[in-house]
């Protein structure tokens, strides 16, 4: 079985193509050409790359090409253009590309007819292979044979196993749970968080399981799922949402695990633990409600907590009952806890004071209340020019986490 990935930005070709019994077709569609290095690094036993000339991108078409055989020199290229080049076709064949289609005339049966096509050649070809391993058998000395048999083996082996998917150190990955009555800011830190952390180079993804006050996807600007969301499919890494190159979020879970479907939280908890391969860092924005076995499961099973708390009586109070929630009913370490003084003002508690109340936990920082928290809702965080007290606050978070 052949597998295929698709980098048209258009996921039409994918779905059609996942009913050929011959070919699997791994990930979703592709939808700028960074992505496909992303994939290429992760995946080392892909055999065709179906790709369109028009994919958004910096790289011109040839210098894409020599990268992508860079990466995987194996990999089979169909290029698909608007119209003949006849010299840039030329560049693109000496390049490594295997076919040119043209969009007019294109059509799925032809890009899979190419592929099995090719996959019977290549059976052929090993039976060929085999053949002549015993024809060397019967005429060689078994010294020479073994030999032979070697070279032959190594040759028909490059073809049929696949080499093992190269996994981000588990060591150097985290899931990290924010956490926190309900409008202390957890929304807008769990974004902040994984946007610092994303300039440190980390491929950051964002679970909003807030099920109650779902409101990642509506900060961030996201109007709706690129796919049909199924209640039945727990499946939730297949609703990613690509935010930028370095951070995804997932933002359905208030659909998906409601009250009228649930999930064990062992199985959702494996899922999580899947999404370590791919990412350095997931960022789980819980429930301020205390009922549920998610949000249990969630802090229980994560690296870190942050633990977001308002600096005055009432929502002290409020952090403290969760907080006890937390450590004397549901048995969670007292350490994985880390606390974030969030729209902190002149009329706040002291801090010293706060620290005093909240001795028993890591303090990673105090963030002052930032005037332009409505706007930055409004303006989807996409003018988030937070001042520079605010900016270094973050960084020393994260260097703490």
């Amino acid at each position: 079985m052949k597998k295929v990935i698709t980098a048209l930005a258009n996921p039409y070709l994918n779905k059609e193509m996942q009913n050929e019994k011959n070919i699997q077709i791994l990930f979703q569609d592709i939808q700028y050409q960074e992505a496909i290095f992303e994939i290429l690094e992760i995946e080392k036993n892909i055999d065709y790359l179906i790709l369109s000339e028009a994919l958004p991108g910096k790289m011109e078409i040839p210098i894409l090409i020599e990268n992508i055989k860079k990466i995987n020199p194996y990999i089979k290229i169909i290029l698909i253009m608007e119209n003949k080049k006849g010299e840039l076709e030329n560049i693109l064949y000496n390049k490594g590309v295997n076919k040119i289609l043209y969009n007019p005339q294109t059509n799925i049966k032809e890009i899979i007819g190419l592929i099995i096509e090719e996959n019977n050649d290549v059976n052929k070809e090993l039976k060929d292979e085999i053949n002549i391993l015993k024809k060397i058998i019967e005429n060689q000395e078994q010294k020479e044979v073994k030999k032979q048999e070697k070279i032959i083996k190594e040759n028909i082996l490059k073809k049929i196993f696949i080499n093992k998917k190269e996994k981000i150190d588990k060591k150097e990955s985290q899931i990290i749970s924010v956490s926190g009555a309900n409008g202390v800011g957890k929304s807008i830190i769990s974004i902040n968080i994984a946007k610092t952390l994303a300039k440190q180079q980390n491929k950051v993804l964002i679970i909003d399981f807030d099920i109650l006050n779902n409101s990642l996807h509506t900060i961030l600007g996201v109007k709706k799922y690129p796919i049909k969301i199924n209640k039945n499919n727990k499946e939730i890494q297949q609703y990613i949402i690509k935010i930028n190159q370095k951070i995804d979020l997932i933002s359905i879970t208030n659909i998906l695990f409601n009250k009228e479907n649930t999930v064990e939280s062992i199985e959702l908890m494996n899922t999580i633990q899947k999404l370590k391969e791919i990412y350095n860092i997931i960022i789980i924005d819980t429930s301020s409600e205390c009922f549920f076995d998610y949000t249990k499961n969630i802090i229980k099973y994560s690296d870190k907590n942050i633990f977001i708390i308002e600096a005055n009586i009432l929502e002290i109070k409020k952090a403290k009952n969760l907080l006890n929630i937390y450590i004397n009913e549901w048995k969670i370490n007292i350490n994985k806890f880390n606390i974030i003084f969030n729209k902190y003002n002149e009329e706040a508690i002291n801090i010293n004071l706060l620290k005093k109340i909240f001795y028993e936990f890591n303090v990673l920082g105090v963030l002052k209340y930032e005037k332009k928290y409505n706007k930055l809702i409004n303006k989807n965080m996409k003018n988030n020019n937070m001042n520079k007290q605010i900016k270094k606050e973050y960084i020393k978070i994260q260097k703490k986490l």
